[in-house]
């Protein structure tokens, strides 16, 4: 039963935070539903086919080398789901429960998760759930 309940819980915030991110790109970054499925397609392709640490990477490189576009949803992205030390970041949330303390940003985040199995494949979950739900959240806002 606990157990369950957890999961719903972590289910929560995934759903959370892909409503932040897609209404953050729709109202402050004006990208359509679109712009939004598309990049973040690519950004599951990724995650989904060479893993957590690559699609941590890929994001950093779209997000400083990117079109304006891919810029401004990999930034957002970065910053909700990663974020910096002290951000309430989803990774970093105290109800997660990762090990990412000194970790000050998402190439150290990627490297602390490589020494936990655990919290690797819960990182590589949440993450994965949180894109899913940005891709429907922005096709059901066009």
């Amino acid at each position: 039963m606990g157990v369950q309940q957890t999961v719903e819980n972590l289910d929560f915030y995934c759903a959370d935070y892909a409503r932040r991110i897609v209404d953050g790109l729709r109202v402050e970054d004006r990208l359509s539903g679109e712009e939004i499925t598309h990049t973040v397609s690519k950004f599951l392709n990724i995650l989904h086919v060479n893993g957590l640490y690559a699609y941590l990477l890929y994001v950093l490189w779209k997000r400083y080398s990117g079109t304006p576009t891919e810029r401004k949803i990999a930034a957002r992205i970065d910053t909700l789901l990663v974020g910096e030390e002290g951000q309430p970041s989803l990774l970093r949330l105290d109800a997660i429960g990762l090990p990412l303390q000194g970790a000050k940003d998402t190439i150290a985040v990627g490297q602390t998760l490589a020494r936990d199995l655990q919290g690797l494949f819960l990182a590589k979950e949440l993450i994965n759930r949180t894109l899913t739900y940005v891709r429907f959240h922005a096709r059901t806002v066009g």
